[in-house]
């Protein structure tokens, strides 16, 4: 099949992400992938490297009619057979382009908080049972919906053995220091100001918090600035955007998640497949990847108090972390791999296109 996959973004956060790792997929198995978006965005960047087809669109607003054209016909020239949308906008724009082209189109929905302009789509793809109630909620038909968790490749594997030590190494972390992580866009549905709050309760224990993610932009200066308003910036590593995520979970005892709002985070796949314990809010699809008292602990948003126990019933206890970690890596394998998720997308595919 031949697949346009359309995402209006200049970023990298789990959709884009998604987004790159399915069209690899796609053309790893036989199929031909395309993008249409913004080619100065990060995906685009990404997607020109690895020598993928596109279009540049700029997809302004949701009133961008030269976009829509250029898309249906930029479809229709390469004999595209499905356009698939992300996140609203890009739902919005195929679902356009795709009635004006006369082709099936595919949305999928990476949030439990935005349903609109998922209407033309042929079928809607969740991202998490806690994405499909909501769009239930919504008025969407649930003969439309499926639901695909995300699924990512095993990180343990292609892991090289002296990686922890390297990366503590390079970071300065001590080998017996607990080393705690945060991999996430610093937002605030991601809840750093609720970690900050937590760790300063646990100022008389040993830990480090690595925090991943660009901390010039969105709330990175709030962030660094509570940080050293609470006495904690000689204990917390801002170390910006990077590409080198499971290198970071290899180095670090615990991965922590205190999200306001979560769909469905590649984050805590990751950190599953890695063999990492987890401690998380309980909302949106989180409670679908983390097991409560056996990968991790879960807690209420908002709640630094709850927080900060859950953090120190672990960081403690080795043999703890050890056997919670080894709970996430069973789930993991039982149903968040890369094989089941592009089986099932490609089930939806096909689908749509009346196969």
């Amino acid at each position: 099949m031949k697949i346009v996959t359309v995402l209006r973004s200049l970023k990298s956060g789990g959709a884009e992400r998604h987004a790159l790792q399915l069209m690899r997929g796609l053309r790893e198995r036989g199929h031909e992938a395309f993008y249409a978006g913004p080619m100065a965005g990060w995906l685009g960047q990404q997607l020109r490297a690895d020598g993928f087809d596109g279009i540049d669109l700029p997809l302004v607003g949701i009133y961008d009619l030269p976009s829509t054209v250029r898309l249906a016909l930029y479809a229709r020239r390469i004999g595209a057979d499905l356009i698939h949308g992300h996140l609203t906008r890009g739902a919005w724009y195929a679902g356009l382009a795709a009635k004006l082209a006369r082709l099936p189109n595919v949305a999928t929905a990476h949030s439990d908080n935005a349903g609109k302009h998922f209407g033309r789509a042929d079928r809607i793809i969740a991202v998490s049972q806690a994405v499909a109630d909501f769009l239930e909620r919504s008025g969407y038909d649930p003969a439309r919906i499926r639901m695909v968790h995300h699924g990512i490749a095993d990180l343990a594997a292609a892991l090289p053995a002296d990686v922890r030590a390297a990366t503590r190494r390079e970071l300065g972390v001590a080998d017996d220091e607990p080393c705690l992580l945060m991999a996430a866009r610093i937002v605030s549905a991601k809840g750093h100001d609720t970690a900050l709050a937590a760790l300063a309760r646990l100022r008389e224990r040993r830990w480090t918090l690595l925090l991943a993610g660009d901390h010039h932009g969105d709330l990175g200066p709030q962030v660094q600035a509570q940080a050293r308003e609470l006495g904690l910036e000689g204990r917390i590593r801002f170390l910006g955007h990077r590409e080198d995520v499971p290198a970071l979970l290899a180095a670090s005892d615990l991965l922590l998640a205190p999200s306001r709002r979560e769909a469905l985070s590649l984050t805590l796949l990751e950190a599953s497949a890695c063999s990492l314990p987890i401690v998380a809010s309980y909302v949106g699809g989180i409670g679908e990847v983390v097991e409560e008292g056996g990968s991790g602990h879960l807690v209420p948003p908002d709640d630094p108090v709850a927080l900060a126990a859950a953090i120190d019933d672990l960081l403690g206890d080795p043999a703890r972390r050890a056997a919670f970690g080894a709970r996430a890596r069973q789930i993991f394998e039982g149903g968040f791999t890369e094989d089941a998720m592009f089986e099932r997308t490609i089930a939806v595919y096909r689908e749509a296109c009346g196969r």
